[in-house]
């Protein structure tokens, strides 16, 4: 929900991180410059795109309701329009 950092192996072996600052939405696309396939020029490589798909639970129980309640608030702001409680 805020962020990570995930360690990804290319198809030629070498590893490499991809740092995700932020909130990921379902369905997000990210461009890693430089860590696609090889050009047919053989010269440098092409572009990573990669696609997060995101699974929210279908459930949760109450306490994992109120810890969440704890952490992102009670959400009256959002339902008063006061956005200056946000």
């Amino acid at each position: 929900l805020t962020g990570f950092s995930i360690t990804l192996k290319h198809l030629d072996g070498h590893e490499f991180t991809v740092n995700v600052d932020g909130v990921t939405e379902c369905d997000h696309v990210m461009r890693v410059p430089g860590k696609g396939m090889p050009r047919r020029s053989g010269r440098g490589f092409g572009d990573l795109y990669i696609t997060f798909e995101v699974d929210f639970p279908d459930t949760l129980t109450d306490a994992q309701k109120e810890a969440i309640q704890l952490i992102l608030g009670d959400g009256d702001a959002a339902t008063t329009g006061d956005s200056s409680e946000l």
